[in-house]
């Protein structure tokens, strides 16, 4: 069986000594894996599509029962964003890659998730900040997952119109608004405690985050 369908690269790892498995976030199927065979080489007919949250067109092979598929063809819609971008964007841009590892599932719908993506990797190219991007993203989740309480019973009221506020914005648009940094810190206190406790776990990326300060 083909599949067909948008995707952004979360992640690739090795598999063998040529071929790497890549972790597929898709606009209509959800988070995939797949088995790219011969990425790993030099002359990989993938190329730089493989790249983190590169957008790309797929071509996916699934036989009934198998769990993982295999990466026939990628098209690239838009590189990688990572080569140009700053060291503190691209910590950032591997932050929000974890976040929809960790809050998307396998052949499970995710529009939603995959549209918001697209939208803050834009506006990180665009030149939005990318703590203020980080903020939207983790409330954005938190609220697609059902885990988001209102924040006026929470936070303090300020901080709370801050947070209403702020997901009501396109993330393109969020640079042209003066947002405190002691707001962003409340927030991502709260968020924070929020995520790592849903997932029973810490966000691995968030030690990087903490060393740029």
């Amino acid at each position: 069986m083909l599949l067909r369908t948008e995707a952004l690269v979360l992640r690739t790892y090795p598999f063998g000594e040529a071929h790497r498995i890549v972790v597929l976030l898709t606009r209509d199927l959800g988070r995939q894996r797949a088995a790219a065979f011969g990425a790993g080489s030099s002359r990989s007919r993938f190329g730089s599509g493989l790249e983190l949250m590169a957008y790309l067109h797929v071509v996916l092979r699934r036989r009934e029962g198998q769990e993982l598929a295999t990466l026939q063809n990628c098209e690239i819609i838009q590189p990688s964003p990572a080569f140009r971008l700053g060291l503190e964007a691209n910590v950032y841009l591997g932050y929000f890659a974890e976040l929809m590892l960790e809050f998307t599932r396998e052949e499970s719908g995710a529009e939603r998730e995959f549209r918001l993506t697209l939208a803050v990797l834009e506006a990180l190219q665009r030149g939005v900040e990318p703590k203020l991007l980080a903020r939207y993203v983790e409330l954005w989740l938190l609220r697609l997952e059902g885990l988001l309480p209102d924040p006026l019973g929470v936070l303090p009221r300020e901080t709370a119109e801050w947070c209403k506020a702020l997901m009501k914005l396109p993330p393109q648009e969020l640079g042209n608004h003066q947002w405190e940094g002691s707001e962003l810190n409340l927030v991502e206190g709260w968020t924070m405690r929020l995520i790592e406790g849903h997932l029973e776990k810490p966000i691995r990326a968030r030690r990087l985050l903490k060393e740029l300060g």
